[in-house]
């Protein structure tokens, strides 16, 4: 990123697509309040492209906000096919793309705006600060994604308790798509190209980032600007065999796809194929939806290696930057119950990562309180915390507690007078 982006943002230019397949309406419409509204420095086109909900919300649309710009699709398409076709309605230099369950802040539009207006043209897109709008307050969602050598690629920060330890703008091998600012001509096919239709639902924003990073772009985050997301909060809805269907088979394609090395793709594949047999013919559990993954992933090889070869004939760059950027993070967080998990070393891993970013004394208490509380719970023993050691939680964030409840330790309030 050595060259620098010549657009002028005096008053940012934005076409924001969103997507919609039968979300709540009271929750879609803090979604659209949050762009209308909030972002008066901010020219903003929208376009919702319906997913054949089969509900009243175009009406409803239609009538509550006719600035949105409507488009119904005859059948629900996926993600990746309504984003594409709403693409053809922006003009504006730069896209928002927003998930209908997100919320964002005061200025984080603007603030988007203008760090990728300055960023270097190499910079395809920013990610803000998500934060869990279901869970405790002050809970990570995303900042920034992460492709680790395994192909498991997830939010990066998510399920830790925010205490500034992501607030430095840094580069990141991508963005999450649920709130995420992009070049919108790097979306043309004579550029990175739209997103791939091969995915129905997830992981379609890995794939355009990974395709980025071949081709020499980059990411930033930009912390200062925030968005309030509910997990899941529209997908949630599906079958917990629906989405680990959709996340197992969508990560064999995109490591087929789009991982560099031909060797190191293989070893991924096998190893996630290998689970799966073992839990269809040894464990026996999730036998229907793995033996369909198998099938669509097999049925769909001939097609994934030709794309492979086109992809790898564009290829620029390779992909060990964007896999080191995943070294030393991890995901705290239980798809399932949606509830940050493993919460002990989750705070251990949040202060370490702020230690080494800000370093202070309180923060070297704090990990030294984790750590002694990790070994005692390890031994099997819950020991009452000391006045000073509640004096000490007294100051951190609320989710700091939050957590160490989840975790089974019991923590209450202290006087902290003099």
């Amino acid at each position: 990123m050595n060259s620098t982006s010549t657009t002028n943002l005096e008053k940012a230019s934005v076409g924001c697509i969103l997507v919609n397949y039968r979300t709540p309406w009271e929750m879609l419409c803090r979604c659209l309040d949050s762009i209308v509204a909030r972002n008066d420095s901010v020219d903003c086109s929208i376009t919702l492209l319906d997913n054949a909900s089969g509900d009243e919300t175009p009406a409803k649309l239609r009538e509550a906000y006719p600035q949105v710009n409507l488009i119904e699709m005859r059948s629900n398409t996926g993600f990746a096919a309504a984003v594409n076709r709403g693409l053809r309605e922006v003009s504006e230099p730069f896209v928002l793309m927003l998930n209908t369950d997100a919320v964002l802040t005061d200025g984080a539009l603007e603030t988007m705006a203008k760090t990728l207006a300055q960023a270097p043209a190499t910079c395809a897109g920013v990610a803000p600060k998500m934060l869990l709008s279901s869970s405790m307050e002050g809970i990570i969602d995303a900042v920034g994604t992460v492709m680790p050598a395994d192909g498991a690629a997830f939010s990066r920060g998510i399920g830790q308790c925010d205490l500034g330890q992501y607030d430095a703008v840094e580069s990141v091998s991508g963005v999450c798509f649920g709130a995420a600012l992009l070049r919108r001509p790097l979306l043309d096919p004579d550029a990175i190209g739209p997103l791939y239709e091969g995915y129905f639902l997830y992981f379609e924003d890995t794939d355009w980032c990974m395709r980025a990073a071949s081709q020499g772009y980059g990411f930033l985050t930009v912390p200062e600007a925030v968005v309030y997301h509910e997990h899941s909060g529209v997908a949630r809805k599906q079958s917990l065999e629906f989405k680990y269907r959709m996340i197992e088979l969508n990560t064999l394609k995109i490591v087929t796809r789009t991982f560099e090395s031909t060797r190191g793709a293989a070893r991924v594949v096998s190893a996630r194929l290998a689970r799966l047999a073992a839990r269809t013919l040894m464990r026996r559990r999730n036998v229907r939806a793995n033996l369909l993954i198998l099938a669509s992933y097999l049925s769909s090889l001939p097609s994934l290696l030709a794309e492979r070869r086109e992809l790898a004939a564009r290829r620029t760059v390779s992909d060990a930057e964007v896999l080191a950027l995943a070294a030393g993070e991890n995901a705290w967080f239980d798809s399932i119950s949606y509830r940050p998990d493993r919460c002990l070393d989750s705070l251990i891993d949040s202060y370490d990562r702020l230690q080494r970013q800000q370093g202070g004394q309180r923060c070297l208490e704090m990990l030294s309180l984790l750590k002694w509380l990790k070994l005692e719970q390890s031994a099997g023993q819950s020991p009452p915390l000391s006045r000073e050691q509640l004096k000490l939680l007294a100051g951190e964030p609320p989710c700091v507690s939050g957590l160490l409840r989840l975790a089974g330790i019991g923590v209450t309030a202290v006087d902290t007078s003099p």
